[in-house]
């Protein structure tokens, strides 16, 4: 196991991650690393979902930032704009907007230089833990410019490769 794996997993063990996961803000649903499923809750909004799959790309981690989308759990690929959370005005909300294969914020290793010397506070440091990505996330969806989004039940499954990775640590 290598250094980024198990910083990952000692962050996942860490009290703040489990706070979070039992106030109800997210889950882990798997990790295959270097790849990490979680669930982001999202509040409560008119025909809105309980929460998004995000889907984390943690090699090089910490010292790299992670690489987040969100997911469509059942396709296992990235969530397709008609999916993605809303905001008041009715247009996806900027970071979750379909730009790369990424969030569109500083949080995010690819789309972090199209802020140079800009928005720092948010930016990943190698210092930070997972948790900080999971917060901003979280933070973002739970802002008041949150409108909800049009996400079938389909996209909150867990994808095939976590799923037969559970079913076989199971048994």
């Amino acid at each position: 196991m290598g250094p980024d794996q198990n910083a990952l997993l000692r962050d996942l063990a860490s009290p703040t991650f489990k706070v979070g996961v039992r106030r109800g803000r997210w889950a882990l649903l798997g990790v295959k690393f270097p790849i990490a499923m979680f669930f982001v809750a999202a509040p409560v909004r008119l025909g809105g979902p309980t929460g998004f799959l995000l889907r984390s790309d943690c090699s090089g981690f910490p010292a790299t930032a992670p690489n987040s989308e969100l997911w469509h759990g059942r396709d296992n690929q990235p969530l397709a704009d008609a999916h993605r959370p809303k905001n008041r005005q009715a247009g996806t909300m900027i970071s979750f907007s379909t730009w790369g294969a990424c969030l569109y914020h500083p949080i995010d290793r690819l789309a972090r230089s199209h802020w140079p010397g800009q928005h720092e506070e948010l930016c990943w440091t190698a210092d930070k833990t997972i948790v900080f990505l999971l917060e901003t996330v979280h933070g973002i969806l739970d802002s008041t410019d949150y409108a909800g989004a049009n996400l079938p039940a389909a996209a909150l499954e867990l994808p095939a490769e976590f799923v037969a990775r559970h079913a076989g640590a199971a048994a």
